[in-house]
């Protein structure tokens, strides 16, 4: 949070208290942005300033940012009234804030872009340098369920576990315990790539077992190395990344293996979503009354390259000259979420299967 004055064109962020020997608050530069000079460095509070931090009191719900550090400069404020422990934090300390100051009004409508601007260069000459802190435009987040087999039924008793690629643990893994949905649906797409990478169909994967348990493959190496070219060549040459992911999706996932996670958000499912950035997806079905029961079993096709065209939004901006971009925000983030369900118990079934 910052105060901005109009009378000086002084704008001061709120910062921390400090030791006056850091080497962040000896710092001071010049930023020139769109032909205007602004001076940047840190020093003490202004009074405006030390009124409002003196004043502050906590609301009844616990901050994540302490108050936007509010709550430090009240208690640097008022230390003597408070326990010794405070005290002594504090005692090496004193409160600093970081200053911007020029001609504001050139760029009156655009301080976020130049905040973003200052901060980007800030953190290019050091790397953990503050930056200003922008928060995103409040949204209506929408609540989805999250769907699992143990809300419908009982976890089972036993379970048979197969063998499953070390590389696939690791990246399940990783996309699992990731709080970040960009992340975790680029993680969970990255299975779908190892898998289709590796893919065979199900009937040329067992002419391939077929031939390597001959008894006399040894013996005759060249006459089934000729079988195996000739079994092949027609896979390998007709298909590239797209259609392998797309024999893979055919061979291993079934819609009713979405059922759960398509009926516990069928609301989503059954209206266009629209995403900050231009980029669009369609409904999969024609209203939340007919549900899932009445969807052709060509719904997993048109599922799949949903996912796709997200990925590809999300990695790399390819649709960015179609106006049809993803852009990494809260709201975004919030509606990757229903798809973001589908793709991992995709990723899910075919670990196990393959």
């Amino acid at each position: 949070m910052a105060t901005y004055s109009l009378e000086n064109g002084l704008l001061e962020v709120f910062a921390f208290p400090l030791e006056p020997d850091d080497e962040v608050v000896q710092r001071s530069f010049t930023f020139n942005f769109k032909g205007k000079p602004y001076s940047c460095y840190w020093a003490n509070p202004t009074p405006e300033f030390e009124k409002i931090a003196s004043a502050f009191r906590e609301d009844k719900e616990e901050s994540k940012t302490s108050y936007r550090n509010l709550r430090q400069f009240r208690d640097f404020y008022r230390k003597e009234d408070l326990p010794e422990f405070i005290t002594k934090y504090f005692e090496e300390k004193q409160p600093f804030n970081f200053f911007v100051k020029g001609d504001f009004r050139a760029i009156k409508n655009e301080i976020i872009s130049f905040c973003r601007h200052l901060n980007f260069y800030m953190t290019y000459f050091d790397r953990e340098t503050p930056a200003i802190q922008i928060f995103q435009k409040s949204y209506k987040k929408e609540n989805f369920s999250l769907p699992c087999f143990s809300l419908f039924d009982t976890f089972p008793e036993t379970i048979n576990g197969v063998e499953i690629d070390d590389i696939l643990l690791e990246i399940i893994t990783v996309a699992n315990n990731s709080t970040d949905n960009r992340l975790s649906f680029i993680f969970y797409y990255q299975i779908l790539e190892y898998a289709s990478y590796y893919f065979l169909k199900s009937d040329i994967q067992y002419k391939l077992n077929t031939l390597l348990k001959k008894p006399d493959i040894s013996h005759n190496a060249e006459e089934y190395s000729k079988t195996i070219i000739e079994e092949f060549k027609n896979h390998f040459k007709a298909n590239d990344d797209k259609a392998k992911l797309d024999m893979l999706i055919t061979e291993h996932i079934k819609l009713k293996d979405l059922k759960i996670e398509l009926e516990n958000n069928i609301e989503y499912f059954s209206k266009p979503i629209d995403f900050e950035g231009g980029f669009k997806l369609d409904p999969i079905m024609k209203n939340e009354i007919e549900g899932i029961n009445q969807l052709p079993e060509n719904t997993i096709r048109t599922i799949k390259e949903n996912i796709v065209n997200i990925r590809n939004s999300l990695v790399h901006l390819r649709e960015s000259r179609e106006n049809k971009v993803i852009l990494p925000t809260p709201k975004n983030d919030n509606l990757l979420t229903p798809y973001l369900y589908v793709l991992r118990r995709i990723a899910e079934k075919i670990i196990i299967e393959r």
